[in-house]
């Protein structure tokens, strides 16, 4: 299973750590991570990047963790709802990005977000999925909690492949691309209908062949 992964960069020893240690979790349970960075580059710009991969993918995890911190600001400057922000904790903007993307894409989401993050838009708890609170703490992933809730996430995405494999546009199969969709044992028990199909053509026209023509 292909998961897309959004994760900033991480710049320090806990951050790397926690990412690091969910990668290796992903790979006990079957999955491929695709990312833009950490260690893949591509020649078109990030987004971009991000898109192409996302479309191959069948879930999107986001884990957000601090990037910046506010230490004394204001939000709707000049405003009637004019308020002081202090000490407040915001991820990168590519998680905010890649996770509106995996949403468009109707993507199975799973949200992982550092405590104390402030949440907004696309990373907050939703209707539409769970979004989990951690201090960066390696052991979330051996917790029979996260355990359970990534079993349930990951059945959502196999449900989500199967729902898109038995939906089929007629107008634009051809049998090229049919054979090539083929799984092997599928391709010989379609192998084995049109040899059954053919000899039955065969023995037709050799009927018809005698009748015409006595």
């Amino acid at each position: 299973m292909k998961i897309f992964l959004s994760v900033g960069a991480t710049y320090n020893e806990q951050q790397e750590r926690f990412v690091s240690a969910f990668e290796t979790f992903l790979g006990q349970n079957g999955c491929e991570r695709l990312t833009v960075g950490r260690g893949n580059y591509y020649a078109n710009q990030p987004v971009v990047a991000a898109r192409d991969l996302m479309q191959s993918a069948e879930g999107v995890v986001v884990i957000a963790f601090t990037r910046q911190i506010i230490v004394e600001g204001i939000d709707k400057p000049d405003s009637e709802d004019e308020k002081k922000i202090t000490h407040q904790r915001y991820p990168t903007v590519w998680n905010q990005i890649e996770a509106a993307m995996a949403f468009g894409l109707k993507l199975p989401l799973l949200m992982i977000i550092e405590e104390g993050v402030y949440q907004e838009a696309m990373l907050k708890d939703r209707l539409e999925y769970r979004a989990l609170i951690t201090q960066l703490d390696v052991k979330l992933f051996s917790s029979e909690e996260f355990r359970g809730i990534f079993s349930d996430w990951k059945r959502l995405a196999e449900n989500r492949v199967n729902e898109i494999e038995t939906t089929v546009d007629v107008k634009s199969l051809t049998i090229g691309k049919l054979i090539r969709e083929l799984k092997p044992d599928q391709f010989w028990k379609v192998g084995v209908a049109l040899f059954g199909l053919l000899a039955g053509i065969a023995g037709v026209a050799y009927w018809f062949g005698k009748v015409l023509n006595p």
